[in-house]
């Protein structure tokens, strides 16, 4: 009776504050009394004429915004007069993301409210615009409080802001800065959004004349694109002649942050459901074409919090995709750390990669057997082994593990054949993973499951795994699924350091952290019992898993080496090297903006002259990887013979094309009689400021000459190259035959 009485008694308790907010409860859902009425849609009546200009402008740039409503109604790049912002009538000043119950998707549009208070400070310099009491979609007015702060810096135009939440609800998402109306420059064709995610090389999202749509059309109303700063923090927008830089100068990853594009009305003539092209005009079906853009922080201010929105830098430039991501590349110096690591790392050398056991139960050898490996190893001159699947289970099985699995030998069998390897040179470096626990495990059932990343509905995130070797599980009927754990859990941390300190226990001259780049499906956790801020950006949780890493190291092996695959830029504060795969239309963005980084690829064919030329190009190390890193190296003659040649080359003239600063494209001019020409790259000598360029023909078949022109050059030139290393004299004509490469070096 009394459990019937208090049960009653909290329904009751229940819908009087449901009454007293202005819902309703129907069927175990809260619902809100929001009008139904498509906002979105709507443009925001704007009188031009009525604008009451506050301006921020140097010899680079113009941003005019609107006194009275904190619009940035005009942004101009000053130097080649384009309109980055448009039309004023479409122009934006924030939006903010505050779900309610029976209104998730319950926005406040700046543009729409009040501005309390406008102040001009630092000689003209900033302007603070604050809107307090808002009111959102569905009529209410909220006790929240947005400051937002535009400066104008050395850097270019620096928009932050501040976040006091004072209402019952959470303000999950900003949307700061906004631009209503990107235009396209005057006299050009195109606007691109370019940038780089895995790999590092050059991406480019196509927003003029074509649109891309990036997620599913069926769960937008406009077609839209999105870019996380997870790799990297900055992106351009623009085309190989001018362009806006967009960088988020922050370290901490505290919030996720993404750059995103929505055209509206949509398509004019759609291509498939994913592109199309932008309507031509102004306008179309009585409606405003236009692309918006805004940068929108995951803010996540919960009730009674305050919350800082770190700087956004906007910085228009002149030139290609290098000028922008020069200004990247200054600020990047200023958080950039040398690292401790072992000598042979630092020179020129290779790796190959072996999986010696998988989830499937496949073992290729014993861990006795890898003595003679390594011999194999030292007769073509590699010096690392990247020991994959070497743990319980092998690779992708009974992760976080970090145990010998006795079916491949003893503890001591690997930690002697690890010693013996490195008396003849060759160091082992075991693959490791801290990312994921592997749901089919006990241990993740009893124990680790209190550490995996949550959503926000209390359910552990899941990554669908991978498949080996078995036609049962390469039609995923028995893959192992991967579970996201949060490295900001100090117990899930203290967890990774036992595991890690098997590793070095075993002797082994590094790791190479797969997948430590990403968590899956995850970029928040949820968890209220992981001693961090509900919720929390998971990936400010990598820089203390890499620095307990880094402690230990410090007291078991100083020169342990910290390899990981395709690292996020700001995990080379923590990683001597960077490993990945990159195709043969790969554009070095991450290796021009840290040059001083090493990095690694994969060398997977026969006959791979043209990875290999990459790796001369770009200054990678090689990873030889025979039978998809099943095989040995005598599997691909060709290959490893050419390889070698090619770090011979590279260890011979070391001040031009190791120890030397990589400039990609910039300072040379390289024609051809081909169409499709040749590719090239710079190096410039750190001693003497002599420059070296290096060119490759990617045709499997055809010749190629080629015209080399150095600015500020004599064109007199030493050529050398795998086959030919002598120097011979040369005015910087060439002849190449298919899949060969030449390098001319500035006398």
């Amino acid at each position: 009776m009394k459990k019937t009485i208090l049960f009653f008694a909290i329904i009751a308790l229940f819908c009087m504050q449901c009454k007293n907010s202005g819902g309703k409860f129907i069927r175990g859902e809260y619902k809100n009394d929001c009008p139904v009425k498509d906002l979105l849609t709507e443009v925001p009546t704007f009188n031009e004429e009525e604008i009451v200009p506050v301006t921020l402008e140097n010899e680079s740039l113009k941003a005019v915004f609107d006194k009275k409503t904190g619009r940035i109604v005009s942004f101009i790049n000053k130097k080649t007069n384009w309109q980055i912002q448009g039309r004023g009538y479409l122009s934006r000043s924030f939006r903010l993301a505050v779900p309610m119950p029976g209104r998730k998707d319950n926005c406040i549009y700046g543009e729409r409210q009040e501005l309390r208070n406008v102040e001009l400070l630092n000689d003209n310099k900033k302007i603070t615009f604050t809107w307090n009491k808002l009111r959102c979609d569905c009529g209410q007015e909220l006790d929240i409080e947005f400051r937002g702060i535009v400066e104008l810096t050395s850097k270019g135009l620096q928009f932050s802001a501040i976040i006091s939440n004072r209402s019952a609800l959470t303000v999950e998402a900003a949307y700061w800065p906004y631009l209503g109306d990107v235009k396209v420059p005057e006299k050009q064709e195109v606007l691109n959004w370019m940038y780089f995610e895995y790999g590092g090389g050059l991406s480019t999202g196509f927003l003029y004349p074509y649109f891309r749509n990036n997620k599913g059309y069926y769960g937008v109303d406009y077609p839209i694109q999105t870019y996380n700063t997870q790799h990297s923090h900055f992106g351009l927008l623009g085309n190989n002649t001018e362009g806006l830089y967009v960088g988020y100068p922050d370290t901490t990853d505290q919030q996720l942050v993404n750059f995103t594009f929505e055209l509206k009305p949509g398509f004019e003539y759609p291509e498939s459901m994913d592109w199309g092209t932008v309507p031509a005009g102004d306008s179309i079906s009585g409606k405003p074409v236009h692309i918006e853009y805004s940068c929108v922080h995951f803010t996540y201010a919960n009730p009674n919090e305050t919350v800082e929105l770190k700087p956004i830098i906007m910085q228009p430039y002149e030139g290609d995709w290098h000028t922008g991501a020069n200004y990247y590349k200054e600020w990047r110096k200023t958080w950039i750390r040398s690292l401790p690591g072992p000598a042979w790392a630092k020179e020129v050398h290779s790796w190959i990669q072996y999986h010696i056991n998988s989830s499937e139960d496949y073992p290729r050898c014993t861990y006795k057997d890898l003595v003679q490996f390594g011999k194999e190893c030292a007769k073509y001159g590699v010096k690392a082994i990247q020991l994959t699947g070497w743990n319980l289970g092998g690779q992708d099985r009974g992760n976080p593990s970090h145990d010998i699995d006795p079916r491949l030998g003893t503890w001591e069998d690997l930690h002697n054949a690890i010693e013996e390897n490195k008396k003849i040179g060759v160091y082992i470096v075991l693959f490791s993973k801290y990312t994921w626990a592997d749901e089919s495990q006990p241990w993740f059932k009893n124990e680790l499951i209190k550490y995996a990343a949550k959503d926000p509905y209390g359910n552990y995130y899941k990554h669908t795994g991978y498949q080996y070797q078995t036609a049962v599980q390469l039609a995923d009927l028995n893959t192992r699924r991967l579970v996201p754990m949060c490295h900001l859990s100090p117990g899930w941390r203290e967890i990774a350091d036992n595991e890690f300190k098997k590793a070095i226990k075993l002797g082994a001259a590094g790791m190479l952290y797969d997948e430590c780049q990403h968590h899956g499906p995850c970029f928040y956790c949820f968890d209220p019992n992981h001693g961090h801020h509900v919720p929390a950006h998971i990936f400010s949780g990598d820089i203390l898993l890499e620095n307990g890493f880094r402690k230990i190291t410090q007291q078991m092996d100083p020169d342990y080496l910290f390899a990981g695959e395709s690292c996020r830029d700001l995990q080379l504060r923590s990683y001597n090297i960077s490993y990945f795969r990159i195709d043969h239309s790969y554009i070095p963005m991450h290796r021009y903006v840290a040059p001083e980084a090493d990095m690694m690829i994969a060398v997977i064919g026969h006959n791979d002259r043209n990875t290999i030329n990459q790796a001369l190009l770009f200054r990678f190390i090689i990873s030889y990887e025979p039978r998809n890193f099943k095989g040995h190296l005598d599997e691909f003659p060709q290959t490893i013979e050419y390889g070698t040649k090619v770090d011979a080359l590279r260890k011979r003239y070391s001040d031009f094309l190791w120890n030397a600063e990589f400039t990609d494209t910039q300072g040379a001019k390289v024609t051809s009689n081909r169409s499709d020409g040749v590719s090239y790259s710079v190096y410039v000598n750190h001693k003497t400021g002599k420059r070296a360029v290096v060119v490759s023909n990617p045709s499997y078949n055809m010749p190629v000459t080629a015209q080399v022109h150095l600015q500020n050059s004599s064109d007199s030139y030493l050529a050398v190259s795998p086959e030919v290393p002598e120097p011979k004299e040369s005015n910087g004509k060439i002849e190449l035959k298919a899949l060969s490469v030449v390098v001319l070096i500035e006398k």
